[in-house]
């Protein structure tokens, strides 16, 4: 079934009426992607400890919108409505993202609340799709309206985002993080059909997990600079480009 759009996530963000600069001067055009990272967070104290990629069958969130929060308050939120569905796998989303203007003062966080309420058929009355294989074969399933906000803040290294950093951003989501292998070992499993088992996560039947996996969504990312614009996070920019974290609560 196809129902997302192609695109590596991206965002134009180009203040109006300025498609150039003057020599000399930092561009003020941004793009930023979000990608599906399999290396930990850099604050991790477990980066070993992940699902195998081989084993992740579905990561989908669904999003009301984005806010990118300007550092002036004064300037007011930007907003790009919603529904937005972003699938971390295939590393599609629906629909495609439209420019948005920068505040002269940059940007000082982006808020992506979940939503309930994506119009295609996978996603109606539910925020996210999570499912894979333990590594006995047992299917684990997080298929739920899930309520909250992901939070990303600046670093204190650079506390503005602008296009004086860098001319491109990536949010790294980290999906192989939302579980650890020994957590799901150790959980009950229902009979589906003859001979499969399942693991169907809810807060209620195995609330551990929902909750593990609810305040790992928003604090195992990070955004970093992209200092060559190739949409992907480089030895350098991992190094040095760290220019904000996820906030580890929805709440």
């Amino acid at each position: 079934m196809k129902f997302f759009a192609p695109l590596t996530l991206l965002l134009i963000l180009i203040a109006p009426g300025c498609n150039s600069t003057g020599v000399g001067n930092p561009p003020t055009g941004l793009t930023v992607s979000v990608v599906s990272d399999v290396t930990a967070e850099p604050q991790a104290t477990d980066p070993s400890v992940q699902l195998g990629a081989s084993e992740l069958r579905h990561a989908v969130l669904a999003f009301g919108e984005l806010r990118f929060i300007p550092c002036d308050t004064m300037d007011g939120k930007v907003v790009i409505p919603g529904p937005v569905v972003v699938d971390l796998v295939t590393n599609k989303i629906e629909p495609s993202l439209p420019s948005v203007p920068v505040p002269p003062g940059g940007f000082c966080g982006l808020d992506a609340p979940l939503t309930m309420s994506a119009p295609n058929a996978a996603m109606q009355g539910r925020s996210i799709l999570f499912s894979g294989l333990r590594s006995d074969g047992t299917l684990f399933i997080l298929y739920a309206a899930m309520p909250g906000t992901l939070r990303m803040r600046p670093d204190p290294n650079f506390p503005v985002w602008d296009a004086s950093i860098a001319s491109s951003f990536i949010w790294a989501l980290r999906p192989l993080r939302w579980l650890a292998p020994a957590e799901l070992d150790v959980e009950p499993s229902d009979p589906l059909g003859a001979a499969l088992r399942v693991i169907v996560i809810d807060a209620n039947r195995h609330p551990l997990l929902y909750t593990a996996i609810r305040n790992r969504i928003g604090g195992r990312s990070t955004l970093y600079a992209d200092f060559n614009d190739n949409h992907q996070i480089d030895p350098d920019e991992r190094a040095n480009g760290l220019i904000g974290e996820g906030l580890p609560s929805l709440d």
